[in-house]
């Protein structure tokens, strides 16, 4: 599937049951604190994540908006997902900074309407502004 910009990524929808992971009442809670605001908020969950589907208003977040990845092969770039609708390509980049840095459990991307920047672009910026030492970046 490409997104508005053109970029394309493959996604497998392991499941299209409804997400019930326990996280999810958090996140909820956590999107109301942010009233007003738009964006994704992903969670570190064991070795999956859990995630809004899209860039949405943060107070008004649903349990019906909620996607977990099990995996991201940035290599052949698939993404693999349990939910009842597909997500964002921008999960690739959340998933990223969570695998790179296992100090960080939470993402609240939050949007200003100016955030253009192709997914990978996206990727990069984000990851050279988290590194650390003992990273490859």
């Amino acid at each position: 599937m490409r997104d508005a910009i053109g970029f394309s990524m493959q996604f497998f929808q392991l499941s299209k049951e409804k997400v019930r992971c326990p996280l999810i009442p958090e996140v909820i809670r956590l999107g109301k604190e942010l009233k007003g605001k738009t964006g994704i908020i992903s969670v570190r969950y064991g070795k999956r994540m859990l995630s809004i589907l899209s860039p949405t208003l943060l107070d008004e977040i649903t349990e019906d908006e909620f996607v977990e990845v099990i995996d991201y092969d940035p290599v052949k770039n698939s993404l693999m997902f349990i939910g009842e609708q597909q997500p964002d390509v921008l999960l690739a980049v959340h998933w990223m900074v969570l695998r790179a840095r296992e100090d960080i459990n939470i993402i609240v991307h939050l949007y200003d309407g100016k955030d253009i920047l192709n997914p990978l672009e996206r990727a990069k910026k984000i990851l050279s502004s988290v590194k650390g030492d003992s990273y490859i970046f």
